[in-house]
């Protein structure tokens, strides 16, 4: 587990953290249902959350080894479907989970890539989209405008990681969330046997979950930096 001065050391230490962040992940879960934020849509797209619970993975994939990571995320998603869910919302978690838990650690490694790529995907996939539709309306806009704002995210990313690393976990936190996003969507698309959620519900997830991406990794690397974690 990765150490600074404003974290325990020793297995003590390490234990009390990992319990520390499987509480939060319980509290933060229960916030989620309990805010919805299917209004924002006009109650057009179900299920829409902040996605609080799994900004806990961000913290996770900085403060621990990737053992300890998965350990946590598997807690994560059997204590809190257990006590919030059910088991479709444990699949759909833990397939959102693992593919996040994935994602960060790779785009660790190179953060700048993996801002860069978000937002070539972005474009790519508003071009096929308004090559569909030459004249969008409705959900379709709204699709376009959410991919454009999670298209905007990354390559406004990939430019401030570039001139300040320390922004690095911003990259990480929008990378996470739209790949948990994808996860739990091509996991209801394969329960459910409705491919149409690929492009007619994960667009919407994606954008939504590039701007919150953003936020709670603005917040991740303040609290980071407060507490002089090693590299912020």
């Amino acid at each position: 587990m990765t150490q600074g001065k404003g974290f325990p050391s020793g297995k003590a230490g390490q234990a009390a953290l990992f319990g520390l962040l499987a509480a939060l992940s319980l509290v933060l879960g229960y916030i989620d249902r309990a805010t919805p934020l299917t209004w924002l849509l006009g109650g057009a797209i179900p299920g829409i959350k902040l996605g609080l619970a799994n900004t806990v993975l961000l913290y996770a994939v900085f403060l621990m080894d990737w053992k300890a990571s998965i350990l946590l995320m598997l807690t994560k998603v059997l204590l809190s479907g257990f006590m919030f869910g059910s088991l479709s919302a444990i699949l759909y978690s833990f397939s959102g989970g693992a593919l996040s838990l994935i994602v960060m650690h790779l785009v660790k490694k190179s953060p700048r890539i993996g801002a860069l790529v978000i937002g070539v995907i972005a474009v790519v996939c508003d071009l096929v989209l308004f090559r569909a539709h030459p004249h969008p309306a409705g959900q379709v806009l709204w699709c376009m405008i959410l991919i454009g704002v999670a298209g905007a995210a990354g390559f406004v990313l990939f430019f401030v990681i570039r001139t300040h690393p320390q922004y690095k976990v911003m990259g990480v936190s929008v990378a996470g969330a739209v790949a948990h996003n994808i996860g739990q969507v091509l996991a209801a698309a394969l329960i459910v046997q409705t491919p149409a959620l690929l492009y007619s519900y994960l667009p919407f997830l994606a954008g939504i979950g590039a701007a919150v991406g953003c936020l709670t990794g603005f917040v991740a690397k303040m609290v980071f930096h407060a507490l002089k974690s090693p590299g912020f």
